[in-house]
């Protein structure tokens, strides 16, 4: 920059200090930066879905049997990990402080293609023509469509759970309303493994053409209203009393020497908990539809909240008027 003299009455420039910039401390960048892990755990739970449905859709049919033999055993334990990513992203968010509506909105779209899209393929796939040889199409489609049910239900699961979830907080999830869609794709994903555990036999046989059934009835549980608890954050969250340990302890024990019948029993246990729960509180409340009594609860306190909103102004008026109106009427009934 070329340098010319100052002229005379100009003022001398002012040499500011640049103002250093606020430390940030050690533990804020740290979760500035750990704002992406909690959307690494949930691309990771939807890549397993992916996983799940590509190993199945490479499935070929020989004599009955699925080549590789193990594709519908992979694709099901392949569901069963992404449960962990599901249940890891949502705690690792909120202990970071980096939840938001971006990261719920990408966790419903991770879970309706890991635990919608991919078991109603797998249903729909371990009942293919293939498998029968074409001897059996109207089996073969039905599957198809009761799997399709299930994906769409998992789908409509999740919509409705955005709308109607308000908080991110841990007290928010305390209950479902509905069959949660991790639930019903476990149920599905443990049914397979246990499927392929049996082996051949008639047990086996009856399983596997109870699945189609099975993906209707979670399908339907997932879209109802019955009342199903989060057993992680009501159970397993905060001080317990002993006999919780000795119930961890003792199903440990039976997972470990039988995982396959295990994981089956505690998810099939736990899908038909909600309707069990709702027929013991009908029973218990003589009848009454538990929505009827919710809608006229919420009806009470939408009329005590209208209430509580009239401006003291207003009420203020309208006792000055009440008032008028009496002198008025106690004048005419003093006349002759």
């Amino acid at each position: 920059m070329r340098w010319s003299p100052r002229k005379r009455g100009q003022k001398r420039p002012r040499w500011r200090r640049r103002k250093p910039r606020p430390r940030v401390p050690v533990r804020d960048r740290a979760r500035k930066g750990l704002s992406l892990l909690p959307s690494m755990l949930t691309l990771s739970n939807m890549v397993c879905g992916f996983y799940a449905i590509v190993h199945v859709g490479a499935v070929v049919w020989k004599g009955g049997e699925p080549v590789p033999s193990n594709s519908f055993m992979l694709a099901a334990a392949a569901i069963l990990i992404a449960m962990i990513f599901d249940m890891l992203d949502g705690r690792v968010a909120r202990m970071t402080n980096s939840t938001s509506d971006f990261g719920a909105q990408l966790d419903s779209l991770a879970d309706a293609i890991t635990f919608g899209v991919a078991p109603g393929v797998m249903v729909a796939m371990l009942h293919a023509m293939g498998r029968y040889g074409g001897a059996a199409p109207f089996w073969s489609k039905m599957a198809w469509v009761f799997g399709m049910a299930y994906a769409c239900a998992a789908v409509i699961r999740l919509a409705r759970f955005n709308v109607e979830t308000e908080s991110h907080d841990e007290e928010a999830h305390l209950y479902f309303k509905g069959l949660p869609s991790p639930a019903a794709a476990g149920v599905i994903a443990t049914l397979i493994l246990l499927h392929h555990h049996l082996g051949q036999g008639p047990l086996a046989t009856a399983l596997l053409n109870a699945m189609p059934f099975v993906a209707l009835v979670t399908g339907y549980l997932m879209v109802s209203r019955f009342k199903y608890v989060h057993f992680a954050n009501k159970y397993l969250k905060g001080r317990k009393p002993a006999e919780y340990l000795t119930g961890i302890l003792f199903g440990a024990v039976l997972a470990f020497l039988f995982p396959e019948i295990t994981a089956a029993l505690i998810f099939c246990g736990f899908a038909f908990s909600g309707p069990v729960v709702g027929l013991k509180e009908w029973l218990t409340s003589g009848g009454e539809d538990e929505h009827t009594v919710e809608g006229a609860a919420i009806e009470q306190q939408a009329t005590a909240s209208d209430i509580e909103e009239i401006h003291p102004a207003e009420l203020a008026a309208s006792a000055v008027d009440e008032v008028e109106v009496d002198e008025a009427e106690v004048d005419a009934e003093a006349r002759p």
